[in-house]
């Protein structure tokens, strides 16, 4: 005597099942690769490369060696090494700063000097790095483009103790902004990862296929 079996044992169910799976997931991936595409994110993120004494302790103490800078003398120098990296998908423009204001960084010391900005790669201009008008422990970067991928490097020497550089204020529309302690992983590691998600996925999809 025959008994059916259970329609969960049955193997073209499994079949359907998995192959129904597999098209939902394809479709969810494919909307939204379609969406970030359609809606791509702006994104600009910034960490402190250094912040340096330009003394050890004995110096400071005895006075053994000084810096001046235009003939003022440094008490307490430190270099301070900031960088911003536009880690979005498009670039950022000048009129994205809201109502034409600066971002604001406070070193948390008086800054001497603007040592250098650069910028990467070749071809993109590095933005005229300033220090705050009566805020002498402020820089700001006024409206400029940053382009994609874009990476800029401020080095500053400062007179103070060690402070963490804290961003006051980065009135920018449609940006996120955010401190890192190490550059983010590129959008092509990213997309990485998802061929592999797609990959594992279509493997089991066809072991249970056969």
């Amino acid at each position: 005597m025959l008994i059916a079996k259970p329609w969960y044992e049955s193997g073209s169910f499994w079949q359907f099942a998995i192959t129904t799976l597999v098209a939902v997931a394809v479709g969810f991936l494919g909307a939204f690769a379609t969406l970030r595409a359609s809606n791509p994110k702006r994104r600009l993120a910034y960490w402190t490369l250094a912040n340096t004494s330009l003394f050890v302790a004995s110096h400071s103490q005895t006075g053994a060696l000084t810096v001046a800078h235009h003939g003022t003398t440094v008490q307490r120098p430190r270099v301070v090494e900031l960088e911003l990296r536009n880690t979005g998908r498009r670039d950022i423009t000048a009129a994205q700063f809201h109502a034409g204001q600066p971002i604001v960084y406070d070193l948390g010391a008086d800054v001497v000097a603007v040592l250098e900005v650069a910028s990467q790669p070749t071809g993109t201009v590095a933005p005229s790095v300033g220090i705050s008008a009566g805020a002498r422990h402020r820089i700001e970067v006024p409206p400029c483009l940053l382009a994609r991928k874009q990476k800029v490097n401020i080095s500053l020497l400062v007179d103070g103790p060690e402070r963490p550089v804290r961003c006051l204020g980065a009135p920018l529309v449609d940006v996120q902004v955010r401190e890192t302690a190490e550059p983010v992983r590129s959008r092509s590691v990213m997309l990485m990862y998802g061929w592999a998600i797609n990959f594992v996925v279509l493997a089991i999809a066809s072991l249970f296929m056969r």
